[in-house]
Formats: structure tokens, sequence, C-alpha cells
């Protein structure tokens, strides 16, 4: 850092904290700055009532919002976003000082219903692996059934609600920007996507499918991805910007 900044090095400390950023980390008063990058789409849990009372999973066939899923499902999701990001904003607010700042960037959506967005629609390639290997007599369809992503995209009249709602920050700056990821190369950028996915998504696979069914099962989506997806658009994702300052 030294050399990259011509010996102008500010003194600072780097610390690693044990804890959920859907919580308090830090004590009272004491941060002047936060930049949250690319967490604030992954939820605190499941959300809870995916099943009925029965226990019947709501979402079958699906990992996440699909455009099939139930209108339970969708606001299942909804509700837990909303209330982690409020959780999360709370416990920011307490943490910085009066009239400091925070940058948030992390993965949303620029369409009206959750299930009409690339990200939803990746994976919706990877709930069809899976149920590729349940049709093949590899994995139970019990399993893919009860097998729910803690992941949301939030839409950007979202998070501005609840910022409003919440109450504890002024925004400043809000934008919404495509993240691009091509390659002339179909092939090798399917796999790529898929190697990028899996790289995310496997300790949650891992935990809940085992570790035998990874190669094949990231296999399938690379072909998924090539075959279907990378004709339909060239993976640009919505990522949400906000710039926003806390209340006195």
């Amino acid at each position: 850092m030294e050399v990259e900044n011509g010996g102008l090095l500010v003194p600072h400390y780097v610390v690693g904290v044990l804890g959920s950023f859907y919580g308090r980390l830090f004590p009272c008063n004491t941060v002047h700055f936060f930049h949250s990058s690319y967490c604030l789409m992954w939820l605190s849990q499941v959300p809870q009532g995916l099943e009925s009372e029965q226990g019947v999973p709501l979402n079958k066939g699906n990992i996440s919002i699909a455009e099939n899923s139930q209108p339970q499902v969708v606001k299942a999701y909804q509700e837990q976003h909303r209330r982690d990001f409020s959780t999360f904003l709370k416990s920011r607010y307490v943490e910085l000082s009066i009239g400091r700042r925070m940058v948030l960037t992390f993965l949303g959506r620029k369409n009206k219903h959750p299930a009409n967005d690339e990200l939803s629609y990746l994976y919706g390639l990877l709930a069809e692996a899976l149920n590729a290997m349940v049709s093949q007599g590899i994995i139970s369809e019990d399993k893919v059934d009860t097998f729910n992503l803690p992941i949301y995209g939030a839409s950007m009249q979202e998070v501005k609600s609840v910022i409003g709602v919440e109450g504890s920050f002024d925004v400043e700056k809000a934008e919404s920007n495509w993240d691009p990821f091509d390659d002339s190369d179909n092939v090798l950028n399917g796999k790529n996507v898929a190697s990028t996915l899996q790289a995310v998504m496997e300790p949650l696979i891992s935990h809940h499918f085992g570790d035998a069914i990874l190669h094949e099962l990231f296999s399938l989506v690379a072909d998924n991805i090539t075959a279907r997806h990378l004709l339909k658009d060239k993976c640009n994702y919505t990522v949400l910007v906000f710039a926003l300052r806390r209340k006195a």
C-alpha cells in the first residue's frame, strides 16, 4: 500500500470481527465509514413460511423465487429481506458517528416482480439441473423441494422504502448499474459463469446434498447456461449502489 500510494499511507487497523452483519459488530459511535460490498442480497436465513401447515413445500421444484412460485413464497422472501435490511440499518446507525456515511453495493433487480430478473433466471437453471438429477435417480425429489436459497435481489424502490420507513439515514445517492460478464466464446463463458456460481453456492449445496453431486451438477449448469441463457442475454446483472448519511 505504501508503494501504491507513494508513501502517503494513512494509519489504519485491519480486523476480522466474528458475527453477522445483520446485528451489532462494533462499539457505539466509533465508525467513520462503512462499505458493504456484495453482501446485502444474502438473507440472514431461509425465509420461514415456505411450507404449508401440513409441512408440504410450497416452492416445489424451485430453489428461489421463480415465475411459478406461489404468492406466499414471494411474500416470505420479501418480508425476510425487509426485516434483515432494517436490522442492518439499525445496527450500523448505532455504530456510526453522527453525520458519517456508508456505501452499500449489492445485487438487485430492475423489474417489478422478483422472478423477472437475471439472477432468478440463473438460479432457475441451477434448479433445472437439480431436477434433471432427480429424474436420473441421483438425488431425491424431496431434497430439491426442501432446498431454498437465502438470497433476494431487491428493487431500487424496495430498498428506498425500507430506508425511509426505518428512518435512520438520508439517501445521498442511489444508482442502478449493469455488472457485465461477457466473453466471445459462449462455451467458455458458460463454464466461467457456472464456476462462479459454484464458488458462491457450493457450501450451501454440499451441506444439503453432499459433495458427490458437485461436479456433475455444475457441468449440467454450464451446459444449460451455454445452450440457453447466453442466447437470451450476456449475463448482465443489476447492481444497486447506495450512498447513505447517518442522521443526527
